[in-house]
């Protein structure tokens, strides 16, 4: 827990207190969809208010009402008393009302200082981009938050972590004195976390609660429980749409949080040793599960990569995968695993070194050949990676396979992707209106729900990782985890990058820690603490593993200078 967190807010130090900001009657619907029916809730000045549920309960719909970006079918909203004009995000705008979205909208081509200042570029006397002007307001803003980021360099070079930084350090400028806009009063969170490490979780924390102090109103969108009892005074939980409660974050507990959300409470034995809610969601899937076990060391790898380089971004790493294997991926935002998962599966072109898929070779940089061999990754980045926009749910799931169920001259058969796909969308229980429904239309936890049911097929040999319960509520993170044990047990080998500790530890049966491009070191058995990850990831030298003799340097140390990124 933070030291900002300790402090108590200014929303403690004066109730009761009149609401700040009024949601009132608020109704959305998209197509068929409810996404809100009725919603009434209140937030107040100084507070870090929590909108909770389940995809699909309406929370980041509610907040994206809130910011003008969505027009509801009936309801107000009233901010310090004055009503504001629905459906418009420069009215929001000006009233005080910033959002930091999950999704990262941004221009990847330009500089950080360039997407930052966007909305107002500042001018010489000239005319001209005054670019010194630009990346001394984009340091400010920026180095609140990280100060490692360069505001000169490309923001596609940066990983997805520190370009979600970006977009909250934007959220968060202050140009009032310029064009008459308001100073941010409100400011809607949606997952902002989701792609960040826990060290950068910790220091947005801060961030949050230093806002609230200031007398903002925070309005926090997020699935993990742990930042909500770490970070939040009041928590609202929607459900289908619907106001279910308004609970104060000291009063109330995880199950009883967790019973609003999905209307029944989880049964998770054992759940008073473990830290967080997704592990004891792991620990009561393992309970029903004949107890996985890693493979034997002497079963001959599925997935083999050694001395795997590229310029700037990684260096001689090597690594193997057992079949049946879950070995886990940690390191901080920025230091390689994103990048090495897109090596091995060949979207790196710049990648050297070798590669084996059950003991077949397989040319680095061949994404085809890799897919050929039954390999598949579930990218970090949905949008820019995972996901075509432009194609429907149904297309997005058989994409990979469909030279698999084509028949004679490469003809489709629509009756064989008609099953696929319903066997797919019901095993994965991703809800869309339609099968041709766009992903755009889909809530940001089923489009990654949708990810996922494209690639793990029952055939799949090597299954690559990278963030797979992001943007997942806490119900559906049960199932994820029950299907990543499930492929193991089938004799799949899993590369599982997470940046959350406490799903990594649970997952993996080893743990390889990334360090500025390079692995800083293994862990086994008693040896996978968190504090060994975060040694090894943070390169604290001095201190020593927990468990001795299970754990064992990688061949190739960090080096002490700084992360690149990539």
């Amino acid at each position: 827990m933070s030291q900002a967190h300790q402090k108590p807010s200014k929303s403690r130090d004066k109730e009761p207190q009149e609401p700040y900001l009024v949601a009132e009657h608020i109704s959305k619907r998209f197509g068929i969809t409810q996404a809100l029916d009725d919603v009434s809730v209140s937030f107040l000045a100084g507070e870090v208010h929590a909108l909770m549920g389940e995809n699909g309960a309406g929370k980041s719909t509610l907040g994206k009402v809130i910011a003008g970006l969505h027009t509801p079918d009936s309801g107000v909203i009233r901010l310090d008393g004055r009503e504001l004009p629905l459906g418009s995000i420069n009215d929001a705008f000006n009233a005080g009302v910033r959002i930091v979205h999950q999704e990262l909208a941004q221009c990847p081509n330009l500089s950080v200082a360039e997407n930052l200042c966007l909305h107002d570029i500042p001018r010489t006397r000239l005319g001209t981009v005054d670019f010194r002007a630009m990346a001394d307001r984009a340091d400010k803003l920026v180095h609140r938050l990280e100060s490692r980021i360069d505001v000169t360099a490309p923001l596609g070079e940066l990983s997805p972590g520190w370009r979600q930084i970006c977009q909250i350090a934007a959220a968060l400028d202050d140009r009032s004195d310029q064009d008459g806009s308001s100073a941010p009063r409100v400011v809607v969170f949606d997952e902002p976390t989701s792609s960040l490490a826990e060290a950068e979780v910790a220091r947005l924390h801060e961030i949050v609660r230093d806002l609230a102090n200031q007398g903002l109103c925070v309005v926090y969108v997020s699935h993990r429980m742990g930042e909500i009892f770490a970070c939040c005074d009041r928590t609202t939980v929607l459900r289908d749409g619907k106001f279910v409660a308004t609970s104060v974050v000291s009063e109330i507990d995880e199950p009883t949080l967790v019973e609003q959300m999905i209307g029944r409470r989880l049964q998770t034995p054992g759940v008073g040793q473990l830290r967080n809610p997704m592990a004891a969601a792991i620990e009561a899937e393992a309970e029903g599960d004949e107890h996985h076990r890693p493979p034997p060391k002497t079963m001959t790898p599925s997935l083999v990569v050694e001395h795997l380089s590229s310029p700037g971004r990684l260096e001689d790493i090597s690594i193997s995968v057992r079949p049946g294997e879950v070995l886990g991926v940690g390191g901080l935002v920025g230091s390689g695993r994103t990048e090495m998962l897109d090596a091995i599966f060949g979207l790196d072109k710049a990648a050297r070194g070798s590669l084996q898929v059950e003991s077949k070779p397989v040319r680095i940089g061949d994404t085809r050949a890799m897919i050929r061999r039954k390999v598949g990754y579930v990218p970090e980045d949905r949008r820019r990676q995972g996901l075509f926009f432009d194609l429907g749910v149904d297309e997005n799931t058989i994409e990979p396979v469909l030279p698999a169920i084509s028949g004679p001259l490469g003809l489709r058969r629509a009756r064989a992707e008609l099953a696929l796909i319903n066997q797919r969308f019901g095993e994965f229980r991703v809800k869309t209106a339609w099968a041709n429904s766009l992903p755009s239309e889909l809530s940001g936890g089923n489009q990654q729900k949708l990810l996922i049911a494209r690639w793990m097929a029952p055939d799949v040999r090597v299954l690559l990782l990278d963030e797979p319960t992001r943007g997942i509520d806490v119900g559906a993170k049960a199932e994820i985890y029950r299907f990543i044990r499930a492929a193991a047990d089938r004799g799949v080998a899993i590369v599982l990058v997470s940046s959350e500790m406490p799903e990594l530890l649970a997952l993996a049966d080893r743990i390889v820690v990334m360090n500025a491009g390079r692995i800083a070191g293994e862990l086994e058995g008693e040896a996978m603490t968190q504090r060994n990850i975060l040694t090894l990831a943070t390169r604290e030298r001095t201190v020593q593993p927990e468990a001795a003799g299970a754990s064992r340097a990688a061949a190739h140390p960090a080096s002490s200078g700084e992360g690149q990124n990539a």
